[in-house]
C-alpha cells in the first residue's frame, strides 16, 4: 500500500507539472467515458434491466404467434384477442398465470378542466403475475375483473398521484372520471412502476371493465379484434420449449378455422420487448449508437495513449537512470499504470458531470416516451468505474511497457543533439487508426444525413405543414353517432372564425389515423387486385379536405359543396388504385358500386397517393366521398382537420381552447399538429443523423486533439534538429510544410482505411438507411474532405509554432 500511495503521489506531481498534457488526457477521458455512459444508460433500459418491481423477471415471458396468411405473408406478432388470451390461460398448465394488458389514452374530467391521461387496461391477473404490491391500499381482484360484471375500480401511478393529488392518503376511495366511467380509488401503484412495458401509465384499470367503455365490448368477444398483449409466468421447473410447444397445440386447436390458425407457432420472449422480435427502429439505432459510443472510446484510449507514448520519449533518460540504479522494471510499469489511472479517475468525474448534461438530451431524443430510471444509478456509476479500470489499464499499459524497454546504453547517452526524434511505428499506428475510426463515424453521420433528408423529401401527395388534428374520442365518452357528428360540425363553425384559421375538414378516416373499407365492385369486373396493405381505404369527406391538406388533384376535380345528398353520387380515387383497378384506361367517368347500394359512383377526380399508415410504403389504394352523400356511414366523424395562417404548433393552444368551449359536457380534445402522427417514423432516421453527428464531432475533436498533441510534442522535441535545418537555410514554409505533410500523410491513410472499413460496415447499416447507399461517392468523399482539413488544421498549429524557432537557442538546446 505504501508503494501504492507513493506512486500515486508521484502520479499526481507529474499531473501538476505539465497541466497542458493533463488537461488533454483529462478531456479524451472523461468525452470518451461520458458518452459511453450516457448511451449505456438507455441501452441497460431497453435491452437488460427488467421493469420495476418485476419479481423474478426471468420466468416472466412475452407470448408471440406467428402465422402465414395470404396476400399478408408470414408475420410475427404479439397483439391478438381476449379470447385468445382466454385459451392460453386456461389451457398451457406450463404457465402459473397469464395477463393481458393494453395501453390506451383517457379523458380525466369534462369540460374546461378536463385532461389527457394514459391508462393500463389489464386482467386481474397482471398484476399479482408480475409480484407487485401497491403503494398504498390494493389492486383489484378476480371478483372486480368479471366479463359482464366488472367493477369500475381505479389504481392509480404512484407520480399521478403524488402529482394530481400531493400524495395525500385518503385519496382512496375517491370518485374519478374517465371518459365514460366514473371510478373508485382503490390504490396506488409503487413508484416507477410501469408494467412490462417503459413508457408511463397514470391509471390502471380492469380490462373487463373498461373495454365495454372504451370499445363497446365488442372486443371480448370477439375472435378477429386483435387489440392487447399477453406476458406468462412460467411454472417452476417449466423450460421454454416445452411451454412453447404446449402453447402451439393449444393455440393451433382453438384457432384451427382462422386463416394461418392451423399452422401458427406461438413463441416466448425476454420480458424486455427490445430483446424480442418486435424491436423498435429506435431500439436498433441505439445498439448502434452503443457500438459508436464504443469506437469513440476506442479514439479517447489511442489518444491518451499517444500522448502518454510521447512523454514516455521524453522521459527516456529519466527511466534510464532510474533502471541502471537497480529500479525493477515491474515498479516503473506499476508508476506509469498508476499515472494513467489516475488520468482515467479525473476523466471519470468529468464523465460524470458530462452524463448529467447529456444524458437527459440522449434520452429526450431517443426515446421520448420512456420512463427512465434516475440517470445516475447504480448500474450506471457501476459501469462508468469498470470503464474507469479498463481505459486506464488500456490506455497505459502501451506506453508503460515501451518505457521499460529500452537501450540503457543509448538513453543515458542520448541528447536532443543526438539526431531527430525516433520514429515510432506504435504512435503512428495510433494515429492512423484513429483517423480511420473517425472517418467510419464521420460517413455514418452523412448516411443518416442524407437518409434523414430523403425521408423529409418524400411525395406524400399532402402538405402536413400547417394542418392540425383534431381527434377527440366523444364515443368513448358516451356520445352517440349523430351527437358526435353534430359537436364536430359545431367545432367546424367556430374554429372557421378564428383569425389565423385558412380552412377546416370533417372527415371519416384520416391519414395516419382512422381508416375504413367497405364492399367494393366494379361492372364487367369479377374481381379487384389484392395487395399485402389491403384496401382500398374509403375516406368521407367534406368539399374543403382537399384543399386543407393541399392534396394534388392529378386529373379531374375534387368535390364541391353541390356534391350534396340527393346530387349525383361521384368519387375521387387515387394514383395507385386507377393503376391497380383500371390499368392502362382513363379513370375519371368510371363506376363504382359501394357496399349494399348498387348504384353507381362516377370517378370525377384523381389524386396523388398519400400514406395510410406507413411513410415509406406506396402501395395503399384509397377512394374518397363526399360526406353529405354518405349519412349512413357506419362511423361518425373522426377527426376536424384545420390549415393555419402560421405555424401551427402556435395556434395549437388557441384552438384546443376554443374546440374544448365547444359543449361544458365535453372530453379532453386532442389536437396536435398532423405532422406528428408520422413523427414516430421520422424519428428513427433523425435521431441517427443526430446522434451520429455528435459522436463524430466528438471523434473528430478527439483524433484532432490527439494529432495536435503527439505534433506538438514531436516539434518540441525536434527543436535542435529545426535549428539545425534554419541555420542551413531551410525557409520558414518548408519547416511549415514539413510538419503539417507529417499530420495529413497520417490522416490520409487513415482516410483510405476508414473509407474503406465504412462502406463495408455501411452495408449493416442498410435496414436503418432510406435511399442511399454505403458507398455514396459524396458523402464519402466529403467525410474524406473534413477529415483531411481538419488534420491539416490541427496540424498548422504545432507548425506554426516550429516556425518560431530561434535558430540559436535550439543549436543551444538539450
Amino acid at each position: 500500500m505504501d508503494a501504492f500511495l507513493a506512486d500515486l503521489r508521484y502520479a499526481l506531481r507529474t499531473l501538476a507539472r505539465s497541466p497542458g498534457l493533463s488537461a488533454a488526457v483529462v478531456a479524451c477521458f472523461a468525452l470518451g467515458i461520458g458518452a459511453n455512459t450516457a448511451i449505456f444508460g438507455v441501452i441497460d433500459t431497453l435491452f437488460f434491466r427488467p421493469p420495476a418491481h418485476v419479481q423474478e423477471p426471468d420466468r416472466v415471458v412475452r407470448v408471440y404467434v406467428t402465422k402465414t396468411s395470404p396476400p399478408f405473408g408470414t408475420s410475427t406478432s404479439s397483439v391478438t384477442s381476449f379470447a385468445k388470451y382466454i385459451d392460453l390461460r386456461g389451457g398451457v398448465r406450463s404457465f402459473s398465470d397469464v395477463a393481458a394488458y393494453y395501453s390506451h389514452g383517457l379523458s380525466l374530467g369534462l369540460g374546461a378542466e378536463a385532461q389527457s391521461v394514459r391508462s393500463g387496461v389489464v386482467t386481474h391477473t397482471f398484476l399479482p403475475l408480475l409480484g407487485v404490491r401497491p403503494a398504498l391500499g390494493r389492486f383489484f381482484s378476480a371478483d372486480e375483473d368479471r366479463v359482464g360484471n366488472g367493477a369500475h375500480v381505479a389504481v392509480l401511478d404512484y407520480d399521478f398521484w403524488r402529482r394530481e393529488f400531493g400524495g395525500d392518503s385518503s385519496v382512496l376511495g375517491r370518485t374519478l372520471h374517465f371518459s365514460n366511467g366514473v371510478y373508485t380509488v382503490i390504490g396506488v401503484a409503487p413508484r416507477g412502476f410501469t408494467g412490462v412495458e417503459l413508457s408511463r401509465v397514470d391509471v390502471w384499470l380492469p380490462i373487463s371493465t373498461a373495454d365495454p367503455e372504451l370499445f363497446g365490448g365488442k372486443h371480448l368477444t370477439s375472435r378477429s379484434s386483435y387489440w392487447l398483449r399477453i406476458v406468462g409466468r412460467l411454472r417452476t421447473g417449466a423450460t421454454i420449449a416445452e411451454t412453447e410447444g404446449e402453447a402451439t397445440s393449444v393455440y393451433r386447436h382453438a384457432n384451427a378455422d382462422e386463416p394461418g390458425g392451423a399452422q401458427a407457432v406461438v413463441s416466448l420472449g425476454p420480458i424486455q420487448q427490445a430483446r424480442g422480435p418486435e424491436i423498435s427502429q429506435d431500439a436498433k439505432v441505439s445498439v448502434w449508437l452503443a457500438a459508436v459510443s464504443a469506437i469513440v472510446l476506442l479514439i479517447a484510449c489511442g489518444n491518451v495513449a499517444n500522448l502518454l507514448l510521447a512523454r514516455a520519449m521524453q522521459r527516456k533518460r529519466e527511466i534510464a537512470v532510474r533502471l541502471a540504479m537497480g529500479a525493477a522494471r515491474w515498479q516503473l510499469v506499476r508508476q506509469v499504470l498508476v499515472e494513467s489511472a489516475a488520468y482515467a479517475t479525473l476523466g471519470a468525474l468529468g464523465a460524470v458531470v458530462l452524463t448529467l448534461w447529456l444524458a437527459p438530451v440522449i434520452h429526450r431524443l431517443l426515446l421520448s416516451d420512456v420512463a427512465f430510471p434516475d440517470m445516475l444509478n447504480a448500474r450506471v456509476l457501476g459501469f462508468t468505474g469498470g470503464a474507469t479500470i479498463l481505459v486506464g489499464i488500456t490506455s497505459g499499459l502501451a506506453p508503460a511497457l515501451q518505457a521499460t524497454r529500452r537501450d540503457l546504453t543509448n538513453d543515458l547517452k542520448a541528447g536532443d543533439r543526438e539526431g531527430p526524434l525516433p520514429r515510432s511505428t506504435l504512435r503512428t499506428a495510433l494515429l492512423v487508426a484513429q483517423t480511420a475510426l473517425t472517418i467510419v463515424l464521420v460517413v455514418g453521420a452523412g448516411l443518416f444525413a442524407v437518409s434523414l433528408r430523403n425521408v423529409l423529401g418524400l411525395d406524400l401527395g399532402l402538405d402536413p405543414g400547417k394542418v392540425l388534428l383534431a381527434s377527440p374520442n366523444l364515443a368513448q365518452a358516451g356520445f352517440k353517432k349523430d351527437d358526435i357528428n353534430a359537436l364536430y360540425e359545431r367545432m367546424r363553425a367556430r374554429i372557421q372564425r378564428l383569425p389565423g384559421v385558412e380552412s377546416a375538414s370533417l372527415s371519416i378516416g384520416h391519414p395516419f389515423g382512422a381508416f375504413f373499407a367497405v364492399s367494393f365492385f366494379g361492372p364487367g369486373r369479377d374481381s379487384f387486385p389484392s395487395i399485402a396493405d389491403g384496401g382500398p381505404y374509403i375516406y368521407a369527406v367534406t368539399p374543403e379536405y382537399f384543399r386543407t391538406l393541399r392534396m394534388t388533384i392529378r386529373r379531374g376535380r375534387g368535390f364541391t359543396p353541390a356534391d350534396r345528398a340527393g346530387a349525383p353520387p361521384v368519387a375521387v380515387v387515387s394514383e395507385m388504385m386507377t393503376r391497380l383497378v383500371w390499368p392502362g384506361e382513363a379513370a375519371i367517368g368510371k363506376c363504382l358500386k359501394l357496399g349494399d347500394d348498387r348504384g353507381c359512383t362516377e370517378v370525377v377526380g384523381v389524386v396523388a397517393n398519400t400514406p395510410r399508415w406507413r411513410l415509406l410504403s406506396d402501395t395503399t389504394m384509397q377512394y374518397y366521398v363526399p360526406r353529405e352523400q354518405h349519412r349512413e356511414f357506419s362511423s361518425p366523424v373522426t377527426a376536424l382537420l384545420i390549415r393555419t395562417a402560421g405555424r401551427a404548433e402556435a395556434m395549437l393552444p388557441v384552438v384546443r381552447r376554443e374546440l374544448q368551449a365547444t359543449a361544458a359536457n365535453l372530453p379532453y380534445v386532442d389536437v396536435q399538429p398532423l405532422a406528428n402522427m408520422f413523427a414516430w417514423q421520422v424519428r428513427p432516421f433523425r435521431l441517427g443523423a443526430t446522434m451520429f453527428a455528435v459522436f463524430a464531432l466528438l471523434a473528430v475533436l478527439l483524433a484532432a486533439l490527439g494529432l495536435y498533441g503527439v505534433l506538438a510534442y514531436t516539434v518540441t522535441r525536434r527543436t535542435h534538429e529545426i535549428g539545425v535545418r534554419v541555420s542551413l537555410g531551410a525557409e520558414v514554409g518548408d519547416v511549415r510544410r514539413l510538419v503539417v505533410a507529417q499530420g495529413v500523410r497520417l490522416a490520409a491513410i487513415g482516410v483510405l482505411i476508414g473509407g474503406a472499413g465504412a462502406v463495408v460496415g455501411g452495408r449493416a447499416l442498410g435496414a436503418l438507411l432510406y435511399g442511399v447507399s454505403s458507398s455514396n461517392m459524396l458523402v464519402l468523399g466529403g467525410s474524406a474532405a473534413i477529415m483531411l482539413v481538419v488534420a491539416g488544421l490541427a496540424s498548422y498549429l504545432p507548425a506554426r509554432r516550429a516556425t518560431k524557432v530561434d535558430p540559436a537557442v535550439a543549436l543551444r538546446s538539450e
